[in-house]
């Protein structure tokens, strides 16, 4: 479907919030995880605040989508959207990485409602992921919905899914081997309810990514494993909510699905995105927010 100019503006001043929550979460001990952090932001805004069936209201909702954040550093993005999202008063955000607060400097599904995935490690939310996705392709096999009301065969009808499984990965990430055996995985089973996002943002950790361990053709690499890819610019609302409608609309096809967003890392802010920034602390990083604050401090 098409969307609206409103819709776009909408989004994009959302957007704008978000990046101000988590400028708030990086002052409460002038460090956290900037670059992949505002790399996503328009990704974590399209999904959570026009995409997703999600309810703030029910976290645990059992027809939910899900979100695994498998580069589980960067889930202040998350965080942001729950507050926003009224799951969360705007307080939380100041007690991002304290004793007991569901703000961890790591995504924790058992003390954060809204999360689904508890990460660290790199590289293993596609597994996690393809797994809730076959779980629910399972379940739907053998609950199907009723059929009162159509004369078809079974065999010809296509059931949507219960719920879809986005999972969240770095372009660092793609150097571990376990994604690529969830991505066969995925392939073999027939996962077309699972939707991979790639933030390529071109940095990881120690250097440029594809100094570090090469890994173009990256949408070669995805094809070669069965999976039907997309490329965007991460960074564009319209290009991610196509892209996102695109991929729903092809449930049925049996093949899971790749979004290859190319993004900049720490984005919007000037030095951070000049330092390729990863994990900030100190003077540079509180330059940074002092710059965002003047940027973005304006949309509450």
């Amino acid at each position: 479907m098409a969307h609206d100019d409103a819709l776009i503006k909408e989004l994009e001043a959302k957007a704008k919030v978000l990046a101000n929550d988590c400028l708030d979460q990086f002052c409460t001990f002038s460090q956290g995880h900037v670059g992949g952090t505002m790399s996503v932001l328009e990704i974590i805004t399209s999904l959570y605040f026009h995409h997703l069936k999600f309810d703030p209201k029910d976290p645990d909702w059992p027809e939910r989508d899900r979100v695994i954040m498998s580069k589980a550093h960067c889930c202040e993005a998350i965080y942001a959207a729950l507050v926003e999202l009224g799951m969360y008063p705007k307080e939380t955000l100041g007690t991002y990485y304290c004793y007991r607060s569901p703000f961890q400097g790591h995504a924790d599904r058992w003390c954060t409602p809204g999360i689904d995935f508890s990460g660290g490690s790199l590289g293993q939310g596609l597994s996690f992921a393809a797994g809730l996705a076959l779980s629910e392709k399972l379940k739907l096999k053998l609950y199907p919905p009723s059929r009162e009301d159509t004369f078809l065969p079974r065999y010809i009808v296509r059931y949507n899914p219960t719920f879809r499984t986005y999972c969240i990965m770095g372009d660092g990430e793609m150097n571990e081997g376990q994604v690529w055996e969830a991505a066969m995985f995925a392939t073999k089973f027939k996962l077309d309810n699972l939707i991979g996002i790639v933030d390529y943002n071109k940095w990881s950790l120690d250097g440029p990514t594809n100094d570090i361990m090469p890994i173009e053709p990256l949408v070669d690499k995805w094809k070669a494993f069965g999976w039907t890819v997309y490329e965007i610019n991460g960074h564009e609302f319209r290009q991610i909510l196509d892209t996102l409608d695109m991929v729903a609309y092809q449930y049925g096809d049996n093949k899971p699905k790749v979004i290859i967003a190319h993004t900049i890392k720490g984005r919007g802010v000037s030095n951070w995105e000049a330092l390729h920034m990863h994990l900030g602390r100190g003077e540079e990083m509180m330059k940074g927010v002092r710059e965002g604050r003047a940027k973005y401090g304006d949309m509450e």
